[in-house]
Formats: C-alpha cells, structure tokens, sequence
C-alpha cells in the first residue's frame, strides 16, 4: 500500500474507531466502574470480535447479510438487546466496587462488534476504500492491523478515561450518576449507530 494511502488509512481508521460510539462507551463505563486491570478481558474481547467480523466481512459476509433483510434486522435487535443488557449489568455496578466475577470479561466484550451492525458497515468502508482487487490479502492484511492497532490505542484510550473519571471523585453520587449517563449513552449511541448502518 502506498504510504499516501497508508496516511488515509490511519486517519480514517482514527476518525471512526475513535469516536464514541457502543464500544467505547461501554468501555468508558467499565473503565468507571471496573477500572482498567479488570476490564482489560473485556478490551481484549472487543478487539478479538472485530478481527473476526473484519475477516468474515472481508470474505463476503456483509453482501450475503444485506441480501438478507430478515437476518439483518435480527442482527440489529440482537445488538440493542446486547448493548442494554451490558448497560444493565454496568449501571447495578457499584463504580471501583466490583468483584471479580461481576467485570465483564472476554467474552462479554467479544460480542460487541459482531452484534453491531455500525462495526460491519465501518469495515466495509475500510474495505472499499483501502483494498484493491489486485492486493486483495495484504491490503486487508495492513487494514486488520491498523485497525487493531490504532483500535486497540483509541479502545484503551477510553477505558483509561473512565477510570480518569472515577479517580476524579470519589463521591458515590457523582460516580453513580456517571455511571448511569455513560449506560445512557450506550444504548443512545447504539441506537443512533443502528440507523446509520
């Protein structure tokens, strides 16, 4: 890939992971919540859920589902069921409180991209615009890494952000009522995000 097109790529992979958007405000409010050691099993399984997705999508998956209306729309009630379940279960936390077994872990967090329609179209994008026919693996190849690297960054980034946040107070109203806003804000953006898809 041309460096030129590299640069493009990095911006626009920036401008779209880095975003709010579901999975960085629940990683916000786990990062509030959690903090960042025992919510890093949830990052992780974020990052790991996009990967699959990328490759799947890269491989045809998105054509076969818009050939799909019906699967499509399940996806799209699937994915608001999940993202309010995971508000749910952040906002009965009690912030910097959590036992161990109430973070959630990998697989809590592997399921947020492929239950978010937002997470197929911005890799298609990616793929439409970064990866040529003729390059067809190792642009998909440079595209996966950047979006794992600079998504793993920007992902990171928003986690540490919510515990900023809690470390910021340490009054349980305040946190509480963070906490309740970023469950908020999952669920908006979730929302906002099935409609851009």
């Amino acid at each position: 890939m041309p460096l030129d097109q590299f640069i493009l790529l990095c911006l626009f992979v920036s401008a779209l992971v880095g975003t709010p958007g579901p999975a960085n405000m629940s990683l916000m409010a786990c990062g509030l919540a959690y903090g960042v050691r025992p919510a890093l099993p949830f990052l992780f399984g974020t990052l790991a859920g996009f990967q699959l997705i990328f490759w799947l999508n890269a491989a045809g998956l998105f054509a076969l589902l818009q050939s799909l209306p019906a699967v499509w729309d399940i996806l799209r009630m699937l994915c608001i069921g999940y993202i309010a379940w995971l508000a749910w279960k952040i906002l009965r936390s009690r912030p910097q409180a959590a036992t161990a077994s109430q973070v959630p872990g990998f697989w809590r967090g592997f399921w947020v991209h492929p239950l978010n329609p937002k997470a197929y179209a911005m890799q298609i994008a990616g793929i439409s615009q970064f990866v040529s026919p003729e390059r067809y693996f190792t642009d998909a190849l440079t595209l996966a890494f950047v979006f794992a690297l600079l998504g793993g960054i920007l992902n990171a980034g928003w986690l540490g952000g919510g515990n900023v946040i809690a470390g910021l107070t340490k009054s349980p109203r305040v946190l509480t009522a963070v906490n309740a806003t970023l469950a908020g804000l999952m669920v908006v953006s979730t929302v906002a995000s099935l409609h851009l898809a």
